[in-house]
């Protein structure tokens, strides 16, 4: 039975820390809500250490000047989020198209897309053009001539895309050994 309350008692204290930090990361996200609207930049980073207080309390740390926390009392309470502060940008759209890494692209490199599915593809008598989910279209290159004649659903299907030799993409359709030579359209 000691062991049982041994074992509950440590797993509270295990947890005790987590639940602090939580809390004073709110705090610390208040206090820097209430510091955005200072215009004068020493003022605003005086304001900023002020509002890291709780943080620095909850980690041990030495506090920070009482001027510094003070100006952020004094600061009025932010009711929403101000416009200074924002949350990062979420990426919309295909991915960038892959970099060029210099002298070295020149015998290739690692796979750019691999064993990815297709979300539809097109062929024609120029070739074909494979879009992915995420948006990345790619086509073969008018110095490829193989003629490809693919039927399946493109859910079947899955391409590995690979930096090849002089700045060119191989593309490479489930398993099979044939490359395709491929450009990022889009």
């Amino acid at each position: 039975m000691r062991k049982m309350i041994f074992v509950g008692f440590a797993g509270a204290l295990a947890l005790a820390p987590s639940v602090a930090f939580a809390d004073a990361r709110e705090d610390v996200v208040g206090g820097l809500a209430r510091c955005a609207h200072l215009t004068e930049d020493r003022q605003w980073l005086d304001c900023y250490y002020g509002a890291a207080q709780p943080m620095r309390a909850a980690l041990g740390l030495s506090p920070a000047p009482l001027a510094q926390i003070a100006l952020v009392s004094a600061q009025p309470k932010a009711a929403a989020m101000p416009s200074t502060i924002s949350r990062a940008t979420v990426r919309t759209g295909p991915p960038p198209p892959p970099r060029s890494s210099g002298l070295l692209d020149v015998w290739g490199g690692s796979d750019i897309v691999n064993n990815s599915p297709i979300a539809s593809y097109d062929v024609g008598k120029n070739g074909f053009t494979v879009t992915l989910p995420d948006g990345q279209v790619w086509a073969q290159t008018d110095s490829d001539k193989h003629s490809v004649s693919w039927r399946q659903p493109s859910n079947t299907m899955r391409v590995t895309i690979s930096q090849a030799a002089m700045h060119t993409f191989n593309l490479v359709l489930n398993d099979e050994n044939q490359h395709y030579k491929v450009k990022r359209v889009r």
